[in-house]
C-alpha cells in the first residue's frame, strides 16, 4: 500500500444504527456532576433559628430563657444547640409556632432559608456586631 491509499481509508469504522444511518463511535458522555441533596425542612428551620438568635444577639441560654417565657418550659443551652443543628431536631408544628412568636415572625417565614446579610454575610469580624443585621461575632478567647 502506498501513502495515498492509507490516507484514503477511514480512520474509524462506520456502523449503521437501527435506522440504517452510518454512525461514528462517540466517546461515552462524562458522568454528570452529583446532585446535591436539598436540605430538609427541619434543617432549614434550624438554620433560620440560629441566624435569628444571633441577629437578636442572644446566647443559646438566653434564647432558651425567652423560649421558657412563652412556653413555661425553658430550654437549656445544650438543648438549644441541638435545635440549631441540622438534623438535630424534628420541629413539631407547636414548636414552629413558638419559634415564630419568639422572633416576631409568621411561622411560614421559618420554612424558607433566610438570606444572609449583604453587609457581613452573617459573619462579622471577631469582636464586632453588624450594624445591618445585628449578628455578633464570637469574641476571641
Amino acid at each position: 500500500m502506498t501513502a495515498q491509499t492509507l490516507a484514503a481509508e477511514p480512520a474509524a469504522p462506520q456502523h449503521p444504527d437501527i435506522h440504517g444511518n452510518d454512525t461514528e463511535q462517540q466517546p461515552a458522555p462524562a458522568d454528570p456532576a452529583p446532585a446535591t441533596e436539598a436540605p430538609t425542612l427541619a434543617a432549614i428551620i434550624s438554620a433560620n433559628v440560629r441566624v435569628l438568635r444571633r441577629r437578636h444577639r442572644w446566647t443559646q441560654a438566653e434564647a432558651g430563657q425567652h423560649w421558657g417565657e412563652i412556653t413555661g418550659r425553658p430550654m437549656n443551652a445544650a438543648t438549644w444547640s441541638v435545635a440549631e443543628r441540622a438534623g438535630g431536631r424534628a420541629w413539631a408544628a407547636d414548636d414552629l409556632a413558638v419559634a415564630a412568636q419568639l422572633f416576631g415572625l409568621d411561622p411560614a417565614d421559618l420554612l424558607t432559608p433566610i438570606g444572609t446579610c449583604e453587609q457581613c454575610g452573617d459573619q462579622p469580624p471577631a469582636g464586632f456586631i453588624c450594624s445591618t443585621c445585628g449578628a455578633e461575632a464570637p469574641r476571641k478567647a
